[in-house]
């Protein structure tokens, strides 16, 4: 199409889908339009399409009307209509319903429903009401069943659309009431539950429903509702056991997660904890609480009859179901044979027995094992980990359709159904057109259904079509009609459709889903609905009807794999649990034949939707396409690129790429007469005669339009009054009791005061309460800490008394054994014809050690400073000490400073790091050093002739000795702290000098010294708790 400046022209654009533009400037392959924002675009002519600069500001009832029908024509006329308030629109026979988001009482009350009452189809506005009444008026006249395909995302209102058709059909065909309820309500009050085990979220919808639903309302032959049915279609069951990323499984296994007491007696917890439900980490919906859920859940299987016997058995099946899909499988004893993983997966498997209410070892049996029939017997064939996970899969999968379908049967049960009813009207509720990310096998089957419909819904607009053009006696045989019969055959022709070869590669083994791609690519090379992505070996796109879709292929072998099995019938059949026994009986017989028999999903949905479309077929259809105007449920706010995608896939701007093949324009005779009559002035005197007769006619319609208007007005009206006179009612009230809600309030207030009050006191006394318990403890405690420490102390004095007497009786004979000493020895030394050569000697060996024990001073104060602790029991330090002053003969010199030098160093420990670990430290150390050098040293009485020989090898050994580092000596003490305290046998005692003996005065000094301290800190500690007692005990008394 050619645009010349100046040109009305729609633009196509990224964000608003079109815009209104003009043509400013004409080029070769391009032209430049400029927006109503003042801005100057380049655009290609695919990207423009004529606009109607006259178009009427409020839209068109009817999308024929458009002077230009076209994607943007229809775009902006909804959104227009809709921004009045005006939510329904035809496209011919076609009903356009865009979801309010808002009540509006007015167009749905009994005095609405009479107005169309037997009213021409397009006389009035458009309404759901005029599709219920054109489909029952067709089948009271025709005698003919009707159908009516409610289709739309979900949020875009079929729901509420299904109940406003149902209640027209009950208003004009009378009600059939059974246990007070209608048959609109009975049907309506099972959507909860149908809900909660058929819908799923999905990426772009929280609430889709991943089955068809048809509801038929039957008559009898006088016009009056007679019973009703709901008929389902197409579950996936695929969905139970895999599930994509962002996705959900089912409603009702979160629900049970969440059910508090249920899923705690069925072991269920977190979803997160389930395989079936764990493969994506979505597991909450925003604004939607699954705990609340189950109870709706639970309060619509009340509602239509279930037993609360028979709700336990479905959810304990569900439970089990999870448990069924936890049970992991490792490779068994045997060539391709496979057991139970480990402890969990026998966990689970117990549970799931026990839910099932089947034995635990025919489950395992089951699951792990297969027997094949031959003429000679059955032969039991052990099953590897991948087909066990299959087989287990499959269970689940038949287990949850299964409850499904007796769900849906029980539903109808309430209901009630006409078995002999001739007519009907049914209103068929199905998923729409899938197109994401990422498509699989499901979105295939779904978008195959969606072809389906399409193929009917086309048929019909093109039956619709001619006979438009016969009552006009317009000449439409040359007129070409394409369809999308071409894609159904791609899909289900046999032997070489889709299906067909995804069948083939499902019943081979060794088959994947790369021969899979390529024997479809082989296949289907020159189809021109067919495509071969540039990025990928294995995916294909299809275009369908509303766009191209690239699929997937990796799990397409994997769910269209489904098994009929045997030992699962056996093993369900044999539980304690009527219910679930119970599920298998419908199956059929020939089933139980074959062991191990390959069915095909895919095929099944075939076959399940070809008897759809016999049903469809058989009765008059009517197409109502809802529209979900804004993903944010609010009025007033419509999204063009949302509403656009909804069009396509619901197939309405297919209808009007039919009706552009032929005449999409029309108009009345007065409207063409006045528009285009200026072209033949010649003949207007003719045909003027003609256009009053048209007019008087449009008039006459106007009128009729402007009086149904008038009584809508009128209607209105008086409902406002009503509202009115009972908003004034319902103030005064409300004044009333705004007074009543003060003076309550006050003595409320008052109340609230005085439990306040009483709820502080009866907290005070329950402190004091506790307060007083808690010191008598803490008064019995310290008593008897108080005991015991005192036994403790005077034990300790004893002992400590014994060991004074014990030293002043050894420092009396130490005095004496000094003085006879001095005698003796010099007498020795003058008597001793070597005196001179042993004095050499021995002031030769003090000066050595002397030097020995200047160099390791350092080693002593280290041990002193530091904290070692005790090994065995025995104080480390002390026996440090110990071994070094016995090494470096300490205690045979005749003078030296290390004793002080070790008295000073524990003193001043003591007085820098004065707190209560220290002193028992440094009591057990000073202790067990006087203990020792109390045990080994003795005084020098006798002097003692040396041996030579043995004077020279002790000499040399002393050297050897003297040149090892201090701290060998140090890890020996460590190693053996036993004999550092005299244990072993055959001590040898050691010759001490004068300033040994001082030094065990000085330690037994410092012991004492310790010991005060101990006794000084403990009676500070204990007067504050004897003191608080004796408060207590006083406050008791005068209490």
């Amino acid at each position: 199409m050619s645009f010349g400046r100046g040109a009305k022209v729609w633009a196509e654009e990224k964000e608003l889908g079109w815009i209104e533009a003009e043509v400013v400037e004409v080029r070769d392959k391009s032209f430049v339009v400029e927006t109503p924002q003042r801005k100057k675009v380049s655009v290609s002519v695919e990207k423009l399409l004529p606009r109607d600069p006259d178009a009427e500001h409020g839209g068109v009832d009817d999308m024929t009307k458009l002077t230009y029908l076209n994607e943007p024509g229809v775009l902006y006329n909804l959104a227009r209509r809709y921004g009045l308030n005006e939510i329904y629109t035809y496209t011919g026979s076609i009903l356009i319903a865009v979801n309010p988001f808002k009540k509006l009482p007015h167009l749905y009350n009994e005095h609405m429903m009479e107005q169309y009452k037997g009213i021409q189809f397009g006389e009035l506005s458009p309404h759901v009401f005029a599709v219920a009444d054109a489909s029952y008026r067709a089948m009271m006249c025709e005698g003919r069943s009707q159908s009516i395909l409610v289709s739309g995302e979900s949020g875009a209102g079929k729901t509420e659309t299904t109940k406003l058709i149902m209640q027209y059909l009950t208003y004009v065909g009378g009600r059939a009431v059974f246990d007070n309820r209608s048959v609109e309500q009975q049907v309506l009050e099972s959507n909860p539950l149908l809900e909660a085990f058929g819908n799923a979220r999905t990426i772009r919808n929280d609430n889709s429903s991943r089955f068809g639903k048809f509801v038929e309302i039957q008559f009898d032959a006088n016009g009056r509702i007679s019973g009703a049915a709901i008929r389902t279609y197409l579950l996936e069951r695929s969905r139970v056991v895999q599930i994509s990323d962002h996705e959900r499984n089912y409603h009702c296994f979160y629900q049970l997660c969440a059910s508090g007491k249920d899923a705690e007696k069925f072991k269920v917890g977190h979803p997160s904890s389930f395989h079936y439900l764990n493969q994506s980490k979505t597991y909450e919906l925003d604004g939607i609480s699954n705990a609340h859920e189950y109870l709706k859940t639970r309060r619509a299987m009340d509602i239509v009859g279930i037993s609360l016997d028979d709700q336990e058995a479905v959810f304990r099946t569900i439970a089990g179901i999870l448990h069924l899909g936890n049970i992991e499988f490792s490779p068994g004893n045997e060539h391709d044979s496979s057991a139970v993983k480990d402890k969990v997966s026998k966990f689970h498997l117990q549970m799931a027995a026990k839910l099932f209410m089947c034995d635990a070892e025919l489950l395992h049996k089951t699951l792990c094992t297969r027997s094949i029939q031959t003429h000679e017997g059955n032969i039991v064939k052990a099953l590897d980990c991948s087909a066990a996970a299959a087989g287990r899969d499959v269970l689940a999968k038949t287990l949850y359709a299964q409850i499904f379908d007796w769900l849906v049967d029980n539903i109808n049960k309430s209901v009630g159904q006409d078995l002999n009813s001739k007519m009907q009207i049914g209103v068929l509720d199905i998923y729409g057109f899938e197109c994401f990310k990422n498509n699989s096998f499901e979105q295939f089957c779904i978008n195959f259904a969606n072809e389906k419909l399409q193929q009917h819904f086309n048929e019909h607009v093109f039956k619709m079509e001619q006979e438009e053009y016969k009552n006009e006696e317009i000449n439409w045989s040359y007129i070409e009609f394409i369809d999308n019969h071409d894609v159904v055959n791609l899909i289900e022709k046999k032997p070489f459709g889709i299906i067909s070869l995804l069948d083939e590669a499902c019943m081979f083994p060794k088959s994947t889903h790369e021969t899979f791609s390529t024997k479809l690519f082989q296949n289907f090379r020159n189809h021109s609905r067919l495509e071969k992505p540039k990025f990928s070996e294995t995916d294909f796109t299809v275009s369908h009807y509303a766009g191209k879709v690239t699929y997937q292929t990796e799990t397409f072998l994997e769910k269209n794999r489904d098994y009929v099995i045997v030992e699962h019938r056996s093993l369900i059949s044999s539980s304690k649990c009527r219910f679930i026994s119970g599920l298998f009986d419908s199956f059929p017989e020939e089933t139980s034949r074959s062991s191990y028999k390959f069915s095909s999903v895919a095929s099944r949905f075939k076959q399940q939707l070809q008897a759809l479309m016999e049903t469809l077929n058989s009765t008059e259809p009517h197409y109502v396409r809802c529209v979900k105007p804004n993903s944010l449920n609010c009025p007033q706010k419509f999204e063009n690129l949302s509403v656009l995608h909804q069009l396509r896939c619901g197939g309405v701007l297919e209808a009007i790429r039919i009706s552009l093949a032929g005449y999409p324009s029309r108009r009345t005779y007065s409207e063409f007469l006045d528009r285009f009559g200026l072209l033949v002035l010649e003949h207007m005197d003719g045909i003027q005669t003609a256009a009053e007769e048209a007019k008087h006619v449009e008039v006459s319609k106007l009128q009729k339009s402007l009086e149904l208007l008038h009584a809508e007005l009128n209607a209105a009206k008086f409902v406002i009054d009503g509202e009115c006179n009972r908003s004034s009612s319902l103030l005064s009230e409300i004044n009333m009791l705004r007074k009543d809600k003060a003076t309550l309030q006050h003595n409320l207030d008052k109340l609230t005061g005085i439990q306040k009050e009483n709820h502080f006191l009866k907290i005070s006394m329950e402190s004091l309460g506790k307060r007083s318990f808690e010191l008598e403890n803490e008064l019995q405690k310290s008593q008897k800490d108080s005991l015991v420490t005192l036994e403790k102390l005077q034990e300790t004095e004893k002992k400590f008394v014994g060991l004074q007497h014990n030293l002043q009786s050894l420092e009396e004979k130490l005095s004496n054994l000094q003085d006879e000493n001095r005698i003796l020895r010099q007498n020795a030394m003058n008597n001793s014809p070597l005196n001179n050569l042993a004095a050499v000697t021995k002031s030769l060996r003090e000066v050595n050690l002397l030097h020995v024990m200047q160099e390791n001073y350092d080693l002593v104060f280290g041990c002193i400073n530091e904290t070692f602790g005790f090994k065995d029991g025995k104080p480390v330090a002390a026996c440090i000490l110990y071994r070094c002053l016995l090494q470096w003969r300490a205690f045979e010199a005749e003078r030296t400073a290390l004793f002080d030098s070790i008295i000073e160093a524990v003193n001043n420990v003591l007085q820098e790091r004065e707190n209560e670990d220290i002193l028992p430290y440094w009591l057990s150390n000073t202790s067990a050093l006087l203990c020792l050098l109390q045990r080994n040293l003795r005084s020098n009485i006798f002097l003692k002739t040396p041996n030579r020989r043995s004077a020279g090898s002790t000499g040399l050994s002393g050297r050897m000795a003297q040149s090892l580092s201090p701290f060998l000596y140090l890890l020996q003490a460590l190693r053996s702290p036993l004999k550092l305290i005299g244990s072993e046998d055959g001590t040898s005692h050691v010759d001490a000098k004068y300033p040994a003996l001082l030094f065990k005065q000085q330690l037994a000094a410092c012991l004492e010294k310790i010991f005060g301290l101990i006794r000084d800190n403990f009676k500070r500690e204990l007067s504050p708790l004897l003191t608080q007692c004796i408060q207590f005990i006083h406050n008791l008394l005068n209490m």
